[in-house]
C-alpha cells in the first residue's frame, strides 16, 4: 500500500521552500550547469501520482540512465531499463536565457515535443510552469486534451526529485482533473544501468 503521507509531505514542504527562497540570489550560469549535470548517471526511479483515487498510479521502481548527450546546449537523454532491456524514455535541453532564467525543453522518446518552461535556479531548486502541454502517454486513453504543469526540481549529488502539480483540461479548457506527482531518482551504481541486467 502506498504511503500517501510520505508523498504529500515532501510536496508541500518543497513548495513552501520555493516560496521562502523567492528573494534569494539565483545561481550563476556555471553553478546552474553544475546542478543540472547532477541529474546525469544511473538512478533507481519511482514514479508516483495521486489523483482521484481511481486513477492514482504507483509504479514499480525501475533503473534509468541519464547521459549528457550534448554539451551546448546542455542536453540529457534518458533510457529506462525494463526487465534488463533499454528503452528510450525522454530528453531535456537546458538553455540559459539570461543571468537569472533557464529554459527547459522536454521531448518524448521519438523526439516529440512535450513541454517547454522557464524558471530561476535558487540553490539546487528550480520551478517552472508550462500551460497547454500535451497529455502524458500514461493518460493516452483518457478524455482530456491539455495538461497545465507546475514542476519543481530539487537536486543533490545523491538523489533528485521531480514534483508535479498538474491540472488536466478538456478541449474547451474545462477542468477535468487535478493530480500531484512525486518522482524520486536515487543514484545507483552504473552497473544497474546496462542492458541485460
Amino acid at each position: 500500500m502506498a504511503n500517501y503521507k510520505a508523498i504529500a509531505v515532501p510536496i508541500l514542504s518543497t513548495l513552501a521552500l520555493a516560496q521562502s527562497l523567492a528573494g534569494s540570489t539565483p545561481l550563476t550560469p556555471g553553478e546552474a550547469t553544475a546542478v543540472i549535470s547532477q541529474m546525469s548517471g544511473c538512478f533507481l526511479v519511482t514514479f508516483n501520482y495521486v489523483e482521484d483515487g481511481e486513477h492514482d498510479a504507483f509504479y514499480d521502481p525501475v533503473y534509468e540512465r541519464a547521459d549528457i548527450s550534448v554539451e551546448n546546449p546542455l542536453t540529457i537523454s534518458r533510457t529506462l531499463f525494463v526487465a534488463g532491456s533499454p528503452q528510450k524514455h525522454w530528453s531535456e535541453t537546458w538553455v540559459p536565457l539570461d543571468e537569472r532564467r533557464w529554459q527547459q525543453e522536454v521531448r518524448g522518446p521519438l523526439g516529440d515535443f512535450r513541454y517547454r518552461c522557464e524558471g530561476v535556479w535558487l540553490k539546487n531548486q528550480w520551478t517552472c510552469t508550462a500551460d497547454n502541454s500535451p497529455k502524458p502517454r500514461r493518460d493516452a486513453a483518457r478524455p482530456y486534451l491539455y495538461l497545465n504543469r507546475q514542476n519543481t526540481l530539487q537536486i543533490n549529488p545523491k538523489r533528485w526529485v521531480h514534483i508535479q502539480v498538474n491540472t488536466k483540461l478538456s478541449e474547451n479548457h474545462d477542468l477535468y482533473s487535478t493530480e500531484s506527482g512525486w518522482n524520486l531518482y536515487e543514484r545507483a551504481p552504473d552497473a544497474h544501468c546496462q542492458a541485460g541486467r
